[in-house]
């Protein structure tokens, strides 16, 4: 199944460049910490990823050159992606709260558009770099018709992205040190993965 080859190529690509990573982790962490530069440092982090996911050459530099070209972008990016989880997840409180049955009926309505968001969500950053322009609508457009022609393979990469994070929270440790970097490879490797199945990305070269 394409789902398992696109993780166990995840899992390669931050094996075979684990102190790198490591890096890119601390430096996303940091960037979040601070607040201001945590759209510009979540692009760049998804500037090396999906250089990786691309088999292409990678380093630290990557990262700074994707947080200074994408700004503005970045943080409208983010933003809207905030900004959808969080009034969809208001509206699920808000209605799964109230005794009335038709509210209970319209709050698993809005855990199923929860479920879309964070199924298109995961692609959103990486079309920042795949595409060939940087427009954050057509970004949202792409994302959400991706998610929704190829449900069950989305699903099931938001799933093992799902699965890295309890891994890392139990593990403790690498919350800090691997957790970005594995969970922004996975999305990369999602998308480059389902793109390759619909012939608008090269195939991995042989051994990847």
């Amino acid at each position: 199944m394409k789902a398992f080859t696109v993780m166990w190529r995840t899992i390669k690509a931050l094996y075979e460049d684990l102190l790198l990573w490591v890096w890119l982790s601390v430096l996303w962490w940091l960037g979040v910490f601070l607040v201001l530069p945590a759209g510009p440092a979540t692009a760049g982090i998804h500037n090396a990823a999906n250089r990786v996911a691309n088999y292409k050459r990678v380093e630290s530099a990557f990262f700074w050159e994707g947080a200074r070209a994408t700004i503005g972008k970045s943080w409208l990016l983010l933003g809207i992606n905030m900004l959808l989880i969080g009034g969809v997840a208001m509206n699920i409180r808000f209605y799964g709260t109230s005794p009335a049955s038709w509210a209970q009926i319209v709050s698993i309505v809005w855990v199923w558009v929860l479920l879309i968001i964070l199924m298109a969500g995961q692609y959103f950053f990486p079309l920042l770099w795949q595409q060939d322009e940087m427009s954050v609508k057509l970004i949202l457009r792409n994302a959400f018709i991706l998610a929704l022609r190829h449900p069950l393979y989305t699903f099931f990469m938001l799933l093992f992205q799902i699965l890295l994070l309890v891994v890392s929270f139990v593990t403790v440790l690498p919350i800090f040190l691997l957790t970005p970097a594995a969970v922004v490879l996975a999305m990369n490797f999602s998308l480059v993965g389902l793109l390759q199945e619909l012939d608008l990305a090269p195939e991995p070269p042989p051994g990847a």
